[in-house]
């Protein structure tokens, strides 16, 4: 790995240790979702899967992921402590409840997802190769992709996008650094929730998102963005 390059991931990784996620809008009224309840506000919006493909380099639309950004308002004197598993998810009284996915759960997940399958020992293939980074600094902050030709003669395909253990690393990573902090905080944080789509016989017109971390629970309706 370039010196640069490795520099950037080890400035994304003290990133994510220091809290991460993104920076909340002005209230939990900014949100299409809120409400406040047991000392917090909660503010939070279903980012549409052509959104997600600009944000994340991580294919979490074909891995069967939600994403919802969330906010925690705190009441003023008040510090909560917060954790992506107080927060579930379902599509209706007849969807399943789920929570929310760690980024390390999802990244082993499609790492397992793109690993490369046994070929016979005739076959000879020409495949692209292609694996994915993440640098930090300044407006390089990011995943980047690198790509090449390869050559395999009866021996089996080499590891895809996301296939291999240095991927895996790296969309974790991701994941993680634009994630929803955890951990004691009495400020105003946001971030990204990965849920598992929960299963449904019938379409909705929002999920129902429920805090647990609260004094008091925390119900949220999040409407289902149209196009």
């Amino acid at each position: 790995m370039k010196p640069g390059i490795l520099m950037g991931v080890i400035a994304g990784m003290a990133l994510a240790a220091g809290g991460g996620g993104i920076r909340p809008r002005g209230s939990s009224t900014d949100y299409p979702a809120h409400e406040t309840a047991g000392g917090v506000s909660i503010g939070a919006a279903v980012i549409p899967s052509d959104q997600v493909r600009k944000i994340f380099a991580t294919d979490l639309n074909s891995g069967g992921y939600l994403v919802i950004e969330v906010a925690v308002y705190p009441d003023a004197g008040r510090e909560i402590d917060l954790s992506a598993g107080d927060f579930m998810l379902r599509a209706g009284s007849d969807s399943e409840t789920v929570r929310a996915a760690s980024g390390s759960a999802i990244a082993s997940a499609l790492q397992r997802k793109n690993a490369p399958r046994p070929r016979k020992a005739s076959d000879v293939t020409v495949y692209p190769t292609a694996s994915i980074g993440y640098e930090s600094g300044g407006y390089r902050r990011g995943v980047y992709t690198e790509a090449g030709v390869g050559v395999g003669v009866g021996e089996p395909r080499p590891p895809g996008p996301a296939a291999t253990d240095r991927d895996r690393s790296t969309m974790q990573q991701e994941l993680e650094d634009k994630s929803l902090p955890e951990g004691k905080t009495a400020q105003a944080v946001a971030g990204y929730l990965y849920f598992p789509r929960p299963s449904g016989k019938a379409k909705t017109a929002a999920y129902e998102l429920t805090y647990y971390g609260a004094a008091k629970q925390v119900k949220l309706r999040v409407p289902v963005p149209t196009k």
